[in-house]
């Protein structure tokens, strides 16, 4: 009788254990925070490719940091003030073709700030087809994602001496 509920009493703690690691760790409210920065995020990137895409010429200058914007890339780097990236996009840019994001990521530092980097294809008015890699720090900014540094590289051309 003893031997019969020392192994009840073992089973019942044994299906405990299991039953706790079968379940899914419990969310902690930071960890549930972070997913919807991410997610905010990503609607920001999908929102951003429409507006490339449409040529919306002034929500795309809306999204920089009002700071300025470090474009770096392609062995340059250089801190561009709002106004002359807002001027830019409404009298010297030209929209693409077509346009999509690729293989994005994005690494949540805080609430108030996030790492982005993926791919991109950009076709040309003309059919041309580029790909791209993309490494965007943005800070949120009177509640909205602004661009703060953005990395929009090609592939090097290779040089022969």
């Amino acid at each position: 009788m003893h031997n019969s509920r020392i192994l009840t009493a073992s089973m019942l703690v044994l299906a405990g254990v299991i039953a706790a690691f079968s379940q899914p760790p419990a969310k902690s409210e930071k960890q549930q925070e972070m997913s919807a920065t991410e997610r905010s995020v990503r609607e920001f990137f999908d929102s951003y490719a429409e507006d490339l895409r449409g040529s919306k010429r002034e929500a795309i200058a809306d999204r920089y940091d009002r700071r300025g914007v470090y474009m770096v890339g392609n062995g340059s780097k250089s801190l561009v003030p709002f106004e002359q990236v807002k001027e830019r996009y409404l009298t010297k840019w030209s929209g693409p073709k077509s346009f999509s994001w690729k293989d994005l990521s994005v690494e949540v530092i805080s609430n108030e700030s996030v790492v982005v980097t993926g791919l991109f294809e950009w076709q040309t008015a003309a059919g041309t087809t580029y790909n791209y890699s993309y490494t965007g720090l943005l800070i949120k900014q009177e509640g909205k994602w602004r661009i703060r540094l953005e990395d929009e590289s090609t592939t090097p051309t290779i040089r022969s001496n």
